[in-house]
């Protein structure tokens, strides 16, 4: 809570520094996102991917591994799933909006589970192979969506738009936000049982501590790391297809605000938990709405946001480092 007030601070001194009327601008920052069912339903409907990247980076570093490629493999899922419904186009969306769902979430899962690969068997860190094996990622469906995905009649570098009938049901018209938010909730409850409730959170729990006990007491490491990691990209994955079923309606390129990177904030601020995840993505996805909102009403500039999250993000990776070392 005192990181959350200082990193706030610090963004209030840069309004004060940088606005003609600073007074009006903290308060349009505070108060525009409440205002209206609108600003109200998108910073919502901004919560929804930060939710489901913020599971992903926390179910990682649970077990005690690093996936930096969470932003990779939200747009990988979101480009096989697109794939999907464009295909099945005229199947039925009961059919078929599960079914890009699950092909999303296998699609993250088996490009965050090739890091548990490499390091199972060549001890190649899983920081660094899921950070360049991420941003490969992002470049091969910037690739499909320039050549053959690309919908030349839209003026954008996108696929085709999604059939109406499979777009998520929308909540609080007119914003953007959709049914997506249920299904991450429901995700949210799913890894708080799996973690907090069942025999093989236990498991990684244990890895995640102290791997050479966990070895010792008969836990399959190698198990454990090639599951967490394939879940994480998994959770990215379905988050990359929610959100274009739930705001975008096709496939765009760099159509992610940086879900995959924030979602690692998130999960630094949650600590791990899942049930914490969610007023951590709220804060984020304030930051966000608050920034973009207050500066059609006052003179704030959009970058005011990443300000407040660097700050963040600086001061909870501060406590936790020193955190450890009191632990070691």
């Amino acid at each position: 809570m005192i990181v959350i007030l200082i990193a706030f601070v610090t963004g209030f001194v840069i309004i004060f520094l940088t606005s003609t009327a600073p007074f009006e601008s903290i308060k349009a920052f505070m108060s525009v996102p409440f205002s209206n069912t609108y600003f109200f339903g998108n910073l919502l409907a901004t919560m929804v991917p930060l939710i489901l990247t913020g599971l992903a980076a926390s179910i990682a570093f649970k077990s005690n591994e690093f996936n930096l490629g969470i932003e990779g493999q939200f747009y990988w899922g979101a480009l096989a799933g697109t794939a999907i419904l464009l295909f099945m186009k005229e199947s039925s969306p009961v059919l078929t909006v599960p079914v890009a769902l699950v092909v999303s979430a296998a699609a993250g899962g088996m490009m965050a589970s090739v890091s548990a690969l490499l390091k199972s068997k060549w001890n190649v860190s899983e920081l660094i192979s899921s950070l360049l094996i991420g941003y490969s990622l992002i470049y091969i469906t910037d690739f499909f969506l320039e050549g053959p995905m690309l919908d030349k009649n839209s003026g954008l570098i996108s696929s085709q738009a999604i059939p109406q009938n499979f777009m998520f049901a929308r909540i609080l018209p007119p914003s953007n936000l959709s049914a997506g938010l249920f299904i991450a909730l429901g995700l949210v409850l799913l890894l708080h049982l799996l973690l907090e409730k069942g025999t093989y959170g236990l498991k990684i729990a244990f890895y995640g501590e102290n791997s050479r006990f966990a070895k010792y007491i008969g836990i399959n490491g190698k198990h454990v790391v090639f599951v967490s990691m394939f879940l994480s990209g998994a959770l990215a994955g379905v988050g990359g297809i929610v959100e274009i079923l739930g705001t975008q309606g096709r496939m765009i390129r760099s159509f992610s605000a940086g879900y995959g990177w924030n979602g690692i904030a998130v999960a630094l601020i949650a600590r791990n938990h899942p049930l914490w995840v969610i007023p951590a993505a709220f804060l984020f996805a304030f930051l966000e709405s608050a920034a973009f909102a207050s500066s059609i009403f006052a003179d704030i500039t959009p970058e005011i946001s990443k300000v407040i999250q660097a700050a963040v993000f600086f001061l909870v990776t501060a406590s936790l480092w020193k955190n450890k070392r009191k632990k070691g």
